[in-house]
């Protein structure tokens, strides 16, 4: 990384009570500790990740949410061929295209039944989502594996999405175990969803040695807030994901029974903190709960679902029951 002034973090341990002469900020105004530059390399949080994720032989780089490097990684690796696997967030296409690759798109139920199907389109990358959004289905690892395996015979990179992973530690897990294995795997978190801090912006991606090399010195400076850093290192990120995994998983059997029970279909196997639905009723259910002052997720953007699908994020009972009530009101 190359050096700039207001690195004092750099000298903390050597030094006590650094005055920064290094930083040209406006020192008449009394900000307190947002007048310092953010780390540059938080080392602690670094190794916190690699510790929560059990990931051994991986390198981690943190910046400000997981979009973030969705909008980087196409520059940084010099894509020019990219497979989407759908559904996905739809933020992909739009950060491929903007840095001149071509993209083609793939259904997941399509790849499942013929993996080497991937070989037709000849991608130097692969992006696929697991927990996938917006349904929370898991992708098998079996899949993934395969996957690596196919782009690692043209040369290329596999991007999976976790975005939700938190929610689904095991499988998290296993990922951590296939990248660790293939070395062409790239995983991207978002701590902004298990946190609840998506003010702050923070995720992460998860690479090998070799791909650290290629793109670790693209990344600029002062990416990631200090606010945001401060957060994560106050917080035991494994404590509030046990903690909180118990109440998701309760309060999404609570939900999907209720929606089940009003005549909505539950979209795929939701395994996340997150439930998608088909309404068989042909009102606007976005429109009609607004009145109740409640916003839920419309799916028409995605062209695997259409009008009259939904998504509903898994809260706590009383705001569970809101909804539910809501939508019973609305469908009346």
């Amino acid at each position: 990384m190359r050096k700039h002034g207001g690195d004092v973090y750099a000298y903390s341990g050597q030094y006590e009570n650094i005055l920064d002469f290094s930083a040209n900020t406006n020192a008449f105004i009394d900000t307190g500790v947002l007048s310092r530059y953010p780390e540059v390399s938080p080392g602690d949080i670094e190794k916190m990740i690699l510790q929560y994720t059990g990931a051994k032989s991986l390198r981690v780089i943190i910046g400000p949410g997981l979009t973030h490097f969705i909008y980087r990684i196409p520059a940084w690796m010099g894509l020019r061929r990219s497979l989407i696997i759908e559904p996905n967030f739809n933020e992909y296409e739009a950060s491929l295209l903007a840095y001149g690759s071509r993209t083609s798109s793939l259904g997941l139920g399509v790849l499942k039944r013929n993996p080497e199907i991937v070989r037709s389109y000849r991608p130097d990358s692969i992006f696929i989502c697991s927990p996938v959004n917006p349904t929370g289905d898991l992708v098998d690892a079996g899949l993934l594996r395969k996957l690596s395996m196919e782009m690692s015979r043209m040369g290329g990179i596999l991007f999976v999405d976790q975005a939700f992973g938190d929610f689904v530690p095991e499988h998290a897990e296993e990922t951590v175990r296939i990248a660790e294995e293939m070395g062409n795997v790239i995983i991207g978190r978002s701590l902004t969803k298990i946190l609840s801090i998506p003010s702050l912006r923070l995720g992460y991606i998860l690479v090998s040695d070799q791909v650290f090399g290629m793109i670790r010195d693209r990344e600029e400076p002062w990416a990631v807030c200090e606010p945001a850093l401060e957060f994560v290192r106050k917080a035991d990120l494994k404590a509030l994901r046990d903690t909180s995994l118990k109440r998701i998983g309760e309060e999404r059997s609570y939900l999907m029974e209720a929606l089940e029970n009003m005549g909505f279909e539950i979209l795929g196997d939701p395994h996340a903190n997150f439930i998608a639905f088909r309404s068989p009723f042909e009102i606007d259910l976005k429109k009609q709960l607004l009145k109740s002052g409640i916003l839920i997720r419309d799916l028409s953007d995605y062209a695997d679902f259409g009008k009259n699908c939904y998504r509903v994020a898994v809260r706590g009972r009383s705001e569970n029951a809101l909804l539910i009530q809501a939508l019973r009101n609305a469908i009346l």
